[in-house]
């Protein structure tokens, strides 16, 4: 129950005793101007109490539009707005333009029913600001991005081996070379070099020897001088040795390097090669042996990747082929079907269908990762290619564009399919690093996806200290959670039952933990207050013109309750009201007894 409700219900009861009060006395002279007098009083002392106010219609000449100046303002643009009033969040401008005016938060300039119309000079409000300002009509002003970085993306989440690539855009407008450099671990490992006046995108790139967290540097340096130090925090996760089931119909080369090269890297492996009709070479590496002669269900569960030729696959028995189709579509299984053979109609090849390469085409071609925009070194494509189908992920290809690694969801499990047949020579040549870069992709890709209980994830773009920070929960089941030892409520998304959102204010930059409980805990990053200058400018500018456009889409509606202003009532007219009621009480009780005196005393006299 809020105070005006009390307030009235408190004067009601005082109103209603003081009127029962003046029927029920002796003396009933004058009764109807005392019940007045008494419900003057009463409303009265309603009206000091409670916030009294009413509307006026105003004209636009009596409401003028302000200015509020954020940082990053041009001082001339102010010229053409002498007249204008001037409020500020910051101190700085306060402290340089000291006829602005200090506003502690934003929703002080809403609370001001004149205001109806917001000019904002500068690099704009932030989002929290500007849901304060609850559809105020406003007017952008921004200022042109001199210098800096206007866009960036890197791979926060690395698997071990997989490289970290740093792309953005860098805006110079000076007059010397700009040199963007990728610094970690204390080494430079990668840069690049921004020519004068000009606006260019850049690639860093390199790959972690290491696992866990760190923090890489990109630093901005022109000549000696340092403009700019960005924090790229990653997280790189060790390397889960996986079981591989290898069956192949000969034991070739390529099947024998890539055993030999899983075995190096800790993965598990079980081969099988055929060396003639129902007999079979098994090896076994980093795993105890199994049956494989025949393939059972409790076998091949016991993989997360099989590497097949297609030839061998198609086979199977019809019941090694029910088993080997119930693993993959219901229990996750993923299968690279390499493609030594181009004919049939098995579900394996269904989406991949293949193409011949012709002339040219068959030259040794610089190989592509989608997605990446990694190359790796030439390499003979082989005789067919993959045409593209619909539902189907390109993952590798030459530079002529022909696909030559595909990939599709089989149900639970994932289908991947390639018709390059000598990736071998790589390692022939010396080249790991390639050799590690495909196989490592297609085998991470392919494999038993485990379940994931709960999904962390920053809605904030850039988290900073002392700020608010969105975090962001997918989970069957949730209860409160804690950032470090700061407990945190869930606020549970409406369309989306499993989804949770948090709020938290960070008070330190640097890694911080979030977890459930006493669940798994949850890496994130918070920036310091220096970083990142130039994209959290180009978000506020971006979200303030977003702002202004939305409001004046509905300025329509707004302008109808602009008109009306509101006007507090004046306490002094209560006091005069409530002055007047207790003085008539007083004077009528008074008259009544002197009256009721003077008659007592006749009654006294004509008994004597």
């Amino acid at each position: 129950m809020n105070w005006n409700i009390t307030a009235l219900i408190i004067c009601f009861i005082v109103c209603a005793i003081a009127v029962w009060k003046e029927v029920t006395r002796t003396n009933r002279a004058r009764l109807g101007l005392r019940i007045v007098a008494v419900i003057v009083a009463v409303a009265a002392l309603a009206g000091i109490a409670l916030p009294l106010t009413y509307q006026v219609d105003t004209t636009q000449q009596n409401k003028p539009e302000v200015i509020l100046l954020t940082t990053g303002f041009n001082p001339d643009s102010l010229s053409r707005y002498n007249n204008s009033r001037l409020f500020t969040l910051d101190n700085s401008i306060k402290k340089r333009y000291q006829q602005a005016i200090l506003l502690n938060t934003i929703d002080e300039l809403t609370a001001d029913s004149s205001v109806t119309q917001l000019r904002v000079f500068g690099d704009g409000l932030d989002e929290d600001q500007l849901q304060q300002l609850h559809y105020l009509p406003v007017i952008f002003h921004p200022e042109v991005l001199k210098q800096g970085i206007t866009a960036i993306g890197w791979n926060e989440q690395l698997k071990a081996g997989e490289e970290l690539l740093v792309q953005g855009t860098f805006k110079n407008s000076s007059t010397n070379p700009i040199k963007l450099l990728l610094y970690g671990l204390g080494t430079a490992l990668d840069s690049v070099v921004i020519k004068p006046k000009s606006t260019a995108t850049f690639q860093l790139k390199n790959t972690p020897k290491i696992s866990g967290r760190a923090v890489y540097h990109l630093l901005t340096i022109t000549g000696r001088d340092t403009l700019g130090n960005e924090s790229l925090p990653i997280q790189i996760e060790a390397a889960i040795p996986l079981k591989v089931l290898m069956l192949t119909a000969s034991p070739d080369f390529e099947s024998r390097f890539l055993k030999n090269w899983l075995s190096a890297n800790g993965y598990a492996v079980a081969a099988r090669s055929a060396i003639s009709k129902d007999k079979f070479n098994n090896e076994f590496i980093n795993l105890d042996q199994v049956p494989l002669e025949h393939l059972s269900a409790q076998t091949i569960g016991k993989f997360d990747v099989l590497v097949g030729d297609l030839s061998v696959l198609k086979s199977l028995s019809t019941q090694e082929a029910a088993v080997l189709k119930t693993e993959v579509s219901q229990k996750g299984l993923g299968i690279i079907v390499r493609a030594d053979s181009s004919s049939g109609n098995s579900w394996l090849q269904h989406n991949f269908p293949l193409a011949v390469l012709q002339g040219r085409d068959t030259l040794a071609s610089v190989l592509i990762i989608r997605g990446r925009d990694q190359h790796l070194d030439k390499l003979n494509p082989g005789s067919f290619y993959i045409r593209f189908q619909q539902g189907t992920q390109p993952l590798i290809q030459d530079e002529h564009g022909h696909i030559l690694v595909s990939s599709t969801l089989a149900g639970n499990g994932k289908l991947m399919y390639t018709s390059l047949s000598n990736t071998f020579n790589w390692m022939l040549a010396g080249n790991e690093n390639d050799y590690t870069a495909l196989w490592a992709l297609l085998i991470h890709r392919a494999s038993r996806k485990t379940l994931v209980n709960e999904s962390w994830s920053v809605s904030t773009p850039v988290p900073t200290v002392l700020n608010p920070v969105s975090l962001q929960l997918q989970s069957s089941g949730v209860a409160t959670s804690m950032v470090g030892s700061i407990m945190l409520a869930p606020q549970q998304s409406q369309l989306l039952p499993f989804e949770y959102q948090y709020q938290y204010w960070p008070q330190k930059p640097g890694w911080q933990s979030v977890k459930i409980n006493n669940g798994v805990l949850n890496w994130w990053y918070v920036y310091r207050e220096d970083e990142w200058k130039s994209l959290r400018i180009l978000k506020k500018q971006s979200d303030t013109k977003n702002y202004g456009i939305n409001s004046r889409n509905t300025n329509n509606v707004t302008k109808q309750i602009q008109k009306k202003a509101t006007i507090s009532v004046s306490k002094i007219y209560a006091y005069i009201l409530l002055l007047l009621a207790c003085t008539f009480l007083w004077f009528e009780a008074k008259a009544s007894g002197i009256k009721l005196s003077s008659k007592k005393r006749v009654l006294n006299n004509q008994k004597l």
